[in-house]
């Protein structure tokens, strides 16, 4: 007579994949909350050095008015013409050496990873329904 498996070989194997679940869970939200945690606000800049797209570090070396006080920082584009006025986006608070993005840009980025998140949770809640389904068929 062989051995009968009960509720007890269960317990474990369902905390073990609701730990990956949340795992995967926080891997996959993570960059999601520390993007949305970085202050971005807009400005106008204005190009006072082009660069040619040749290289893939190439930036534009741009001025732009932050507190009242005109500041260079390099521009995340490059090939703008040499006094050109640009929408951009300014970290809230520019530390010493900061990188300017063009506007809209940051928002991209975070509906990427948002719709990149929606996918990876869309694919565990399926692999949790079916093994949830595999268990009801076996009792």
């Amino acid at each position: 007579m062989g051995r009968q498996r009960g509720s007890a070989s269960v317990a474990p194997i369902l905390l073990v994949l609701g730990m990956l679940g949340v795992a995967v869970a926080v891997v996959t939200l993570w960059p999601l909350v520390t993007e949305a945690g970085r202050a971005m606000r807009s400005a106008t800049a204005t190009v006072v050095e082009s660069r040619p797209c040749g290289t893939a570090s190439a930036r534009d070396l741009v001025e732009v008015r932050i507190d009242g006080v005109v500041r260079q920082a390099p521009f995340d584009g490059c090939g703008h013409a040499r006094g050109q006025q640009l929408p951009v986006q300014v970290p809230a608070d520019p530390g010493e050496a900061f990188v300017v993005s063009p506007a809209g840009s940051a928002d991209s980025d975070l509906k990427g990873q948002a719709q990149r998140a929606n996918w990876v949770l869309l694919t565990l809640a399926a692999v949790a329904g079916g093994g949830y389904g595999l268990m009801l068929r076996r009792s």
